[in-house]
């Protein structure tokens, strides 16, 4: 068997690309032997580690997709800005729950990260003590690159919440003294998680690489995005320094970052460019075991 780890970025529902990376391997019989995701690969990450099957996956995925507003509604909590008494201010416009909730029942009887079945790591990052987070079954990790508090045995809602927290849309969970949003904010791309996970090769999937524009057609949407995008690809690629990494990049360049009706296109993008990459990700795999 060839071994590898696989890292899964962000990317909102761009993510969805993973679902159909993950069934290409599935069917060449690769199967990771660890798993690193953050935000939206975080989501999809976690639940591949659970044991659930891509097909369902996809298939709830779907659902969610055909109607977006019964999974996800306006925080209740929004208003309290306006009523400064109350104690709990909202951490998101949105509240994701019945979301997670379509997810977590596809693996009902996981309750913790330490229902992993495979050394698995999400992350996300407290904006209260400013650290990078990360929740996992693996115990005594770390990267080699960046300070990183690790939590085991983790609620498994807690976890995926956090990892999916973009800040300022969804809520960011409460946890102690710690409020967690999206692990994106630490690391777009936790390779270095995947190969601290594992003493072999490294397979990354990046599902948001960002379009090729014309300064004509840059404005204030785009210089928000672009910045944050270029300090988040410079961190993932400082932590990965030195480390051959094998990326695989479906074509979601043109996709809106929440393109519901775009879904079934990024699974078959995410198919076809695991497929395309097949052969020299093996030839990868294999000189990388052999060196």
């Amino acid at each position: 068997m060839m071994g590898f780890a696989l890292a899964l970025s962000g990317g909102g529902l761009l993510g969805a690309a993973h679902i159909g990376v993950l069934k290409a391997l599935e069917e060449e019989g690769l199967r990771p032997q660890a798993m690193a995701g953050t935000s939206a690969g975080g989501l999809v990450g976690a639940l591949y580690a659970l044991g659930v099957s891509m097909q369902r996956l996809q298939e709830v995925g779907a659902l969610v997709t055909a109607a977006p507003t019964d999974y996800f509604h306006f925080n209740d909590q929004l208003l309290s800005e306006f009523w400064p008494w109350d104690s709990s201010p909202a951490t998101g416009l949105i509240n994701p729950s019945r979301f997670l909730s379509s997810l977590l029942d596809l693996a009902p009887t996981a309750v913790t990260t330490a229902d992993f079945k495979m050394p698995t790591v999400i992350t996300a990052m407290d904006v209260v003590n400013l650290e990078s987070v990360a929740f996992s079954n693996f115990p005594g990790v770390a990267p080699m690159r960046g300070h990183w508090t690790v939590y085991q045995n983790a609620p498994l809602d807690l976890a995926l919440g956090a990892t999916m927290a973009l800040p300022g849309l969804f809520d960011a969970p409460r946890w102690g003294n710690r409020v967690l949003i999206d692990g994106g904010t630490a690391d777009t791309l936790p390779a270095d998680w995947a190969a601290a996970l594992y003493p072999g090769p490294v397979v990354a999937v990046n599902v948001a690489v960002p379009p090729v524009l014309h300064a004509d057609k840059v404005g204030i949407e785009e210089i928000l995005s672009r910045a944050e995008q270029y300090a988040t690809q410079t961190l993932s690629q400082l932590r990965m320094w030195g480390k051959r990494v094998f990326v695989i990049a479906p074509q979601t360049q043109n996709v809106p970052f929440f393109g519901f009706k775009d879904y079934d296109m990024l699974v078959d993008r995410g198919f076809l460019a695991a497929k395309q990459a097949m052969s020299q990700l093996k030839k990868f795999i294999a000189e990388e075991e052999s060196g």
